[in-house]
């Protein structure tokens, strides 16, 4: 894949074109031994360039996450398996270059290397376009919104309502067992869960967890009326 064609694919068109052949060029290509370089220090500036957008996405996006779920989520977006399937959706496998005879002996671009070119395309947006274009590109080719949501639905209402209190410096969320009726083999348990100036919500469920779980989700939906956001 020409260099032309690989930024129709990302979106972006680069004003120091040499920034992109350097990130897309890995530790084993030729012409290095000429004073060109490879994408590792674009990659170490990547890096760091991409959980800077990752983090500012997040804040944005799920306002009553704590530093927790904030910590865990971004955690498991920014891995190897999520870059190397941003790396193959533009394309960079085939527009890497690396030292032929990897390719002949049949290697090819591993899921490491398509990772590590994806975080030096990054830093060299960003170095080419600043903060925006690299954070237009994260915003374009990682599905956020996607990953965001099947991680957080994976946290329990319980840690998410306690860490926004914490977040907020309010007392932890009280629960209450309001009633636990019908017989040992088929019984229904009602909480309530009160948190500190809001309205208490209630739950339900087959066990007091399930019934606090109940209700700590029905909290947040409380506070994300009242807040507008989403968790």
């Amino acid at each position: 894949m020409t260099f032309s064609t690989f930024e129709e694919r990302i979106g972006y068109r680069f004003s120091a074109p040499d920034l992109l052949e350097e990130a897309l060029r890995h530790g084993s290509a030729p012409g290095l031994e000429d004073g060109k370089r490879s994408y590792e220090r674009l990659e170490f500036l990547g890096d760091a360039v991409l959980n800077l957008c990752v983090a500012q996405e997040m804040y944005r996006m799920l306002p009553l996450a704590g530093e927790g779920v904030l910590t865990k989520t971004r955690a498991s977006i920014i891995n190897n398996r999520n870059l190397a399937r941003v790396g193959e959706r533009i394309g960079v496998a085939s527009s890497l270059r690396i030292d032929p005879s990897v390719r002949r002996k049949g290697a090819g671009v591993t899921r490491k290397m398509a990772a590590d070119a994806v975080e030096a395309v990054i830093g060299a947006i960003f170095l080419d376009g600043g903060h925006e274009g690299a954070l237009r590109f994260v915003r374009s080719h990682f599905r956020l919104p996607d990953l965001m949501g099947a991680l957080v639905d994976g946290f329990d209402a319980k840690s998410r309502l306690q860490e926004w209190c914490q977040g907020e410096q309010l007392p932890l969320p009280a629960y209450t067992l309001l009633s636990a009726d019908g017989p040992p083999h088929d019984r229904l348990f009602r909480v309530e869960v009160r948190v500190e100036g809001q309205p208490p919500a209630g739950g339900s469920g087959t066990s007091r967890k399930e019934a606090e779980m109940d209700a700590a989700a029905k909290a947040i939906s409380f506070l994300l009326a009242a807040g507008g956001g989403d968790p």
